[in-house]
């Protein structure tokens, strides 16, 4: 029996070939998690890479495997990506160093209003100051959770900087109530890299992140070793040239006044040599013949 299959809505046809376009267009590509992530903080990211030179397109995930599955006879490895298509994702196309934009992607966070379930990224500080709210029911919620305050000038105000929630803590409602009420935006949203594609390798997130001070200690680590190697082995380079020259002067100088051989500036310090070892002789012969 013949089952007339379902025509694909030409919208989806044009999203896949969109989506090949720019697979083909771009040298890398990068799964990231959008999971919670709001259009005004999509929006403002989506504006930031723009002026990289990147793209940021939100994605189903059954045609973006179906887009990564007309690619990948072009690209070699592109098809391990759609192990990443899970949840809600969007696809970053980028001819950027991929590594260079995870950094971007978690220094570029969004800070957003608290939540209430909310778990803290770091201390939740309320700063001391006029909060510029009348005296009311509000102190109730000052007191409750523990903020001191004060009363002037007709405004409350936090007397000193107090610590409403401690990193890795869930903020509860009424927290999350006062901190919108301040203005304070705890939590920092972004892009979450899940993997990333370039030069025919799937790279995974945990090999994306760099420890950067770390990267910087091993780096300059491996520049003190590479230098004390090409100083100790005569290596010239512009950074060693220098010391080599005048470490070979010193050993030159050294011998010829050693094998007290009268050579420009060794002269000088050979006859001072002499000198000196003539002292200690004559005051030997002396203390001998005394």
């Amino acid at each position: 029996m013949y089952v007339r299959q379902k025509a694909i809505p030409l919208k989806k046809v044009k999203r896949v070939e969109e989506l090949v376009k720019l697979f083909e267009s771009y040298d890398s590509a990068l799964i990231v998690n959008i999971t919670g992530v709001t259009a005004p903080v999509l929006h403002e990211v989506r504006a930031k890479l723009r002026r990289r030179g990147s793209v940021v397109k939100v994605v189903k995930n059954t045609l973006a495997r179906l887009a990564i599955e007309k690619v990948s006879k072009k690209k070699k490895g592109l098809e391990k990506l759609k192990e990443y298509l899970n949840g809600q994702n969007a696809v970053i196309f980028t001819n950027e160093n991929v590594f260079a934009l995870k950094l971007f992607l978690d220094k570029n966070k969004i800070p957003r209003e608290a939540r209430a379930g909310d778990i803290a990224q770091d201390d939740i500080v309320i700063p001391s100051g006029n909060t510029n709210f009348a005296p009311g029911p509000i102190l109730s919620l000052f007191s409750k959770l523990k903020i001191p305050t004060s009363i002037k000038e007709g405004s409350v105000w936090v007397t000193k900087d107090t610590v409403v929630a401690k990193a890795g803590e869930e903020i509860p409602a009424e927290l999350a109530d006062l901190l919108k009420k301040l203005g304070i935006k705890p939590i920092k949203v972004g892009l979450d890299c899940k993997a990333a594609y370039t030069d025919g390798v799937v790279i995974p997130k945990d090999i994306l992140e760099i420890d950067l001070e770390e990267f910087r200690k091993e780096f300059e680590e491996a520049a003190a070793a590479a230098f004390n190697l090409a100083f100790n082995a005569v290596f010239p380079t512009p950074e060693t040239i220098d010391l080599i020259v005048k470490k070979a002067h010193i050993e030159a100088l050294n011998l010829s006044v050693n094998a007290a051989i009268p050579v420009g500036e060794a002269l000088p310090l050979i006859i001072a040599k002499a000198h000196v070892q003539a002292s200690i002789l004559k005051r030997m012969i002396d203390e001998k013949s005394g």
